[in-house]
């Protein structure tokens, strides 16, 4: 039989083949030919043995595991999870905040750190004892109640802001100099954290704030505009969140048009260091909701009123505009002598650049000019038509010359203006004018003026 290779033998003992060997045999022969195997030392062969069998049992071990572990680990019992509720801190008696009021002026520093400490966590019963001790003890003791007040009025709870707030500027109005001073100092360092706050809580309430640029505003002459905000049916807030408004000290225009408008609203605007543009339309609205805002319309330069329930009353309201040089009042319910009445009411000023009218909006600005230049004849020029407008919506285009309006020949834009200032919102007016030579007659539905930017003529 022919001799087996070194390769085949080594097959041969991992398969556990039993070959009879001498031990002193060291040397390859090819056959046996009692058993028709070679010849192989038998030290290796038993070596090849072992290594095979543990080799086996280690697979079996690891396969095992592998084939185990995800039976091992869906047969995991489920255990249980349970959360204690939070535990809620009550808030520290009146005893322990005056006693950490006291620490404030300790000999030791620690104590006082750990005093202040505390005293920022506490809760809004500390507001009006930490204002009191400030005139009996130390000018530290003094500055580190003033802090912890700092940190009140810069928090999320508007109570407490608003508390902690007032009583800085209490202190800044009655004590000594330097106490006064830091108390001032303080209210102007929180100025812009308090202003950026009020922007992201309003914001996130609905309150829409309207783009402005200078440089614009500086090309538009006799007109005002400034920053403003629109509070319309988008704010999902209420009253007391627009509590925040009076941190706002960039914004000058304040716009209205929401059906849940109170006096409490008109109240917190009041409050406003920098408003000198309003703009009120429609809601509940009555004049006496409107005399919250007495304590700035000396400021304002310009109102617009429109489509609100007042009478001839707001006359008391409409002397108070000593500032005011444009002011209108459209949609409103006034009578001829209601008009005569606040007319004679109004500031100089005011008198001079107040609108009356029934509030029917056509929705198209113009001049007495053509787009060649100025037309000597007189003209109607329509230069612009509002998409959200019944003019737009009858087929009224830029570049059309309106010739007619309510059966009347029309001889400038002003005199379109007049032909129109008595018709109210829903009434349904007959136009004619001339597109490219040919005459187009229109029947335009007017409707309701909107919140616009810019005041003026």
């Amino acid at each position: 039989m022919e001799g087996r290779s070194w390769s085949e033998v080594g097959k041969m003992g991992l398969r556990g083949e039993k070959m009879v060997l001498p031990w002193n045999n060291w040397q390859y022969v090819p056959t046996i030919a009692e058993h028709g195997l070679p010849v192989v030392d038998p030290i290796t062969l038993r070596l090849l043995v072992t290594f095979r069998r543990k080799f086996c049992m280690l697979g079996c071990l690891v396969v095992g595991n592998m084939m185990m572990l995800p039976l091992a680990v869906g047969a995991e019992p489920e255990v249980a999870v349970t959360t204690e509720p939070a535990k809620t801190e009550a808030p520290p008696t009146e005893a322990e905040i005056k006693q950490w009021i006291e620490q404030l002026d300790s000999d030791k520093f620690l104590v006082r750190e750990s005093a202040t400490q505390k005293l920022t966590t506490a809760k809004a019963n500390a507001i009006p004892l930490l204002s009191d001790s400030i005139p009996t003890g130390s000018l530290e003791k003094a500055f580190r109640c003033i802090h912890v007040l700092r940190n009140f009025a810069i928090g999320e709870d508007i109570e407490m802001e608003r508390e902690a707030t007032a009583k800085l500027a209490l202190i800044a109005a009655t004590e000594n100099d330097r106490i006064a001073a830091y108390a001032e100092d303080v209210l102007k360092q929180i100025a812009p954290i308090k202003q950026e706050q009020a922007i992201r809580i309003l914001s996130g309430l609905g309150v829409r704030f309207s783009s402005y640029s200078p440089q614009q505003a500086a090309l538009q002459f006799n007109v005002l505009s400034g920053p403003g905000i629109i509070i319309d049916s988008s704010y999902r807030g209420t009253a007391d969140d627009l509590y925040y408004l009076q941190h706002l000290g960039f914004i000058q225009d304040v716009q209205i048009s929401n059906d849940n408008v109170t006096a409490e609203w008109f109240a917190q605007i009041a409050k406003m260091p920098k408003v000198r543009l309003m703009t009120i339309k429609d809601g509940p609205v009555n004049v006496a909701m409107l005399r919250e805002l007495e304590p700035i319309l000396p400021q304002l330069e310009a109102i617009r009123l429109y489509y609100i329930d007042v009478d001839a009353s707001i006359a008391s309201l409409a002397a108070k505009l000593q500032n005011a040089t444009y002011v209108e009042f459209y949609g409103l319910p006034l009578t001829k002598a209601d008009e005569q009445r606040i007319l004679a009411a109004l500031p100089p000023a005011a008198k001079i650049g107040v609108k009356f009218r029934s509030g029917g909006f056509l929705g198209v600005s113009g001049n007495s000019s053509t787009a060649n230049g100025p037309d000597p004849r007189g003209t109607c020029y329509i230069r612009n038509v509002s998409q959200d407008s019944g003019a737009y919506k009858a087929g009224l285009r830029a570049g059309d010359i309106v010739t007619e309006a309510v059966g009347t020949e029309v001889k400038s834009f002003q005199h379109l203006i007049d032909l129109l200032k008595d018709k109210k919102v829903g009434e349904t007016v007959d136009l004619t004018a001339m597109r490219r030579g040919r005459t187009i007659k229109l029947n335009v539905v007017l409707g309701k003026w909107p919140l616009r930017p810019d005041y003026g003529p």
